[in-house]
């Protein structure tokens, strides 16, 4: 009897062999058949060893991003406004990003300032609704988005300002005053033209994100030499490429966005909660996002992830960050790199982080 006659749905196709199998099933085959040709290798050893793979890896990954690597230049903020809050002031700034863009952003300044210039935090906001900085800075719109920042613990920018860091929170392309449409179909349509022109939305995010760190370091109240970048999922992304390609980036904590691709493709469920703000086209036949990771070492680098959080497995979390273990160990500083496990969901766990900072860039 014919399935679909029987009410049982149209067949599964059938291999040559007779093994019926699912298209995720043949994506999962594809992947384990496709190595990626920059993995960390297992015997690495020694600084020099590492520095040469991270050098082939940052080369070979600058053409999966489709931009091309910009080297580093001042760049000059402007002012809009300043408002006085409880223990920072607040500028409303803008800068020039990549090609001709113009990057939005809030400027937290400690209050009183000190003599000595102060670290300097790059706070990297999330999807959060598409308000970008708002949430960071301290400044949701209702009540709406209040709570939803307070249960994430969004406002790290707040909370580091008020710790002594000079923080910049800046909007990503597409979001906050960088986003016409807060749908997220516009995030689906900047991605679509973005891969039209052989570029990625992670590439472009990148050259702003290092030109935010230049405006940073451009700051008479910063020490440039004491910069770090800190962010929540999409800013968790957005940090951990700032880290691993942007040498200026001294300590790191990347919050809500680090797993193994290879083995979530095992899972697969959990795939279908991320979108066109996460494709690298052809990321994985170079590497996985763990040898990313480890493009950071020696710098330090935290990596968290909640227990409960639905878009990563920790068994998939616990193996990527055995990959970056390695690359520290080869770089002998196996103790700036930590993973924070926490019973949590997707959210920013402010302990840890703020030890972090403190431990290796000082308030």
């Amino acid at each position: 009897m014919d399935r679909s006659t029987a009410g049982i749905g149209p067949a599964e196709p059938e291999t040559a062999l007779g093994a019926r199998i699912a298209t995720h099933e043949l994506l999962r085959s594809l992947v384990e058949a496709t190595p990626s040709q920059l993995s960390l290798p297992e015997t690495v050893q020694g600084p020099d060893a590492l520095r040469a793979w991270q050098r082939a890896l940052r080369e070979a990954l600058w053409p999966v991003l489709g931009v091309r690597e910009e080297p580093p230049a001042e760049v000059a903020v402007e002012i809009a406004e300043s408002v006085a809050c409880d223990g920072y002031t607040r500028h409303h700034v803008r800068y020039a990003g990549a090609f001709g863009g113009t990057v939005t952003a809030y400027l937290l300044v400690p209050s009183p300032r000190q003599a000595a210039p102060a670290p300097g935090l790059l706070c990297l906001h999330g999807h959060g609704g598409n308000l970008g900085k708002a949430h960071v800075a301290g400044v949701p719109p209702d009540d709406e988005a209040a709570a939803y920042a307070a249960r994430l613990n969004y406002d790290f920018g707040v909370r580091f300002a008020r710790r002594g860091y000079v923080t910049l929170a800046p909007d990503a392309l597409g979001f906050g005053e960088r986003a016409p449409d807060k749908s997220g179909g516009y995030h689906t349509a900047m991605g679509l033209v973005a891969e039209y022109l052989g570029m990625s939305l992670v590439g472009l995010r990148l050259l702003d994100d290092r030109r935010g760190l230049a405006a940073l370091a451009s700051r008479p109240e910063v020490d440039a030499v004491r910069l770090g970048a800190v962010g929540l999922s999409e800013g968790g992304k957005r940090t951990l490429f700032l880290a691993a390609f942007d040498e200026r980036v001294r300590a790191a904590v990347v919050s809500g966005y680090f797993t193994s691709l290879r083995r979530e493709v095992v899972g697969w469920r959990r795939l279908h909660g991320w979108d066109l703000c996460n494709h690298l086209f052809g990321l994985l036949r170079v590497c996985d996002l763990p040898e990313v990771a480890a493009l950071a070492a020696p710098r330090a680098l935290l990596i968290q992830n909640g227990r409960r959080d639905p878009l990563y497995g920790i068994e998939e979390v616990e193996a990527g960050f055995a990959t970056v273990e390695r690359a520290y160990r080869a770089a002998g500083a196996p103790a700036a790199c930590a993973l924070d496990l926490f019973d949590g969901e997707h959210v920013f766990m402010p302990p840890a982080a703020e030890q972090w900072f403190e431990r290796y860039l000082g308030a």
